[in-house]
């Protein structure tokens, strides 16, 4: 095991020091450089700009800036599938390095924030992941290293992750590529998109509520 971790950080290691050593940091929010960055390097700039992507979000950045620009490069399908490839490996590499090598430390370092996070996610995980993805805000860096830290199944993880990414990065994807096109209607599909992923969210939401409502009252029942 200990070999799988060193080779791990190693990997990691690389990946940081070549998404850190290129010119895409200062040109990320800049959707025309990026776009004629990857026609001219090819697929070695496509690598990099995923290694990138990757390191970013699970940095904490925002990844409807990538999706965003992902989309305005390579179009709406193809830009929401190599966002979703970036982000979602981000976050596994958040989740390992918090579940292998970190994860006393962390336990230490966040106190209170870790027991309030562990009770909530130890009943349903994958749905209580799902429900943090769907979220327009909360620090995707934090999920990322909490999911590790308390231990939530690897496969849960990245499977609920990678439904809850999927409505907001394909929103912003495609109006990503209704800039690059001048497409109205991609504009306004996006924003019939955020309207049906606020709704969902919320749905989600009251779901948790009152399920945490009949949980208390079976409890307080089971005391009588």
């Amino acid at each position: 095991m200990k070999i799988f971790k060193i080779l791990f950080l190693l990997l990691l290691c690389i990946a940081v020091y070549a998404a850190s050593d290129s010119d895409i940091w200062q040109h990320i929010a800049d959707k025309n450089w990026i776009a004629n960055y990857v026609h001219q390097t090819g697929f070695s700039g496509l690598i990099l700009l995923l290694s990138f992507g990757a390191v970013f979000t699970a940095c904490g950045g925002p990844r409807q800036l990538i999706a965003f620009t992902f989309g305005f490069a390579f179009g709406s399908v193809s830009g929401t599938l190599l966002c979703l490839l970036s982000t979602l490996v981000g976050a596994v590499c958040t989740y390992t390095l918090a579940s292998w090598v970190f994860r006393q430390a962390l336990i230490k370092k966040m106190g209170r924030r870790y027991e309030k996070f562990k009770r909530f996610i130890e009943v349903q995980p994958f749905t209580k992941v799902l429900l943090l993805r769907t979220f327009p805000i909360g620090s995707n860096l934090f999920t990322n290293l909490l999911s590790g830290v308390t231990g939530i199944r690897l496969l849960s993880f990245m499977l609920a992750s990678l439904l809850g990414y999927f409505p907001q990065t394909f929103i912003f994807a495609l109006a990503g590529s209704g800039v690059g096109s001048a497409s109205e209607w991609q504009l306004i599909v996006s924003i019939l998109l955020g309207i049906v992923s606020m709704l969902l969210t919320h749905r989600l939401y009251r779901n948790y509520k009152q399920s945490t409502k009949s949980s208390d009252r079976l409890g307080d029942h089971s005391n009588v």
